[in-house]
């Protein structure tokens, strides 16, 4: 599986309140403080969670289009070895040449071949970086086009997305460990899954990517 390099955000909001003892005029409000019905939306407002790497794992978009980078990394490396193998042979036959003119020849072959060696690596190695980025701009997109309209069917104010391990191996992966204890990664120590809509953007990405290519 390639990784794409998933970044969790993460949000924490502090309420404070103040008190005056012995005096019955109240405070007066702080430059830009909510009014009343904004403070109440505020501190009423449901938040949504989803797990960011089972996502990657399970949107069927994302595997597949890693998969086809996957297959064209593998025809490429293939390719490579079979230039470079015939390198090698270049270079076998050029320390047995006793003839000067043969010696010659071999080496200007093998000249020949190594420079194609350097292009290929160097077009394939650009390729697949312009590639990688197209895909993860394009999941990255419809990721984000669904999160918002799976918030607006669940009444959501907030959507967190929050890395945390996906098999009981990964949660015994001191890497995991450690970007859930990192402040960026702000992940949920307990989450009720009443609020997790992991499974649900899942089901919606996968319908999706089902319905596209049923149409083609």
């Amino acid at each position: 599986m390639i990784r794409f390099g998933v970044l969790a955000a993460g949000a924490a909001v502090v309420a404070g309140a103040a008190f005056v003892a012995g005096s019955s005029v109240p405070p007066k409000p702080f430059a830009g403080a909510a009014k009343p019905d904004e403070a109440k939306l505020v501190l009423g407002q449901k938040t949504g969670y989803f797990n960011m790497a089972r996502v990657m794992r399970e949107y069927k978009r994302a595997t597949s289009q890693a998969t086809r980078i996957a297959e064209r990394q593998k025809r490429a490396q293939a390719t490579v070895k079979g230039l470079r193998d015939m390198y090698a042979d270049l270079q076998r036959m050029a320390e047995r040449a006793t003839d000067a003119n043969e010696k010659y020849r071999t080496g200007r072959e093998m000249v020949t071949v190594g420079r194609l060696i350097e292009d290929f690596d160097r077009e394939q190695g650009k390729a697949a970086h312009e590639r990688a980025g197209e895909v993860i701009t394009e999941v990255f997109k419809e990721l984000r086009a669904t999160v918002a309209e799976l918030a607006r069917d669940n009444g959501l104010q907030v959507v967190l997305a929050y890395p945390a391990p996906v098999t009981p191996e990964e949660a015994e992966n001191p890497m995991f460990m450690e970007l859930m204890l990192k402040p960026p990664a702000a992940h949920p120590f307990y989450l009720d899954p009443s609020v997790d809509y992991t499974d649900d953007l899942i089901q919606r990405l996968n319908a999706k990517f089902a319905a596209e290519a049923g149409g083609q």
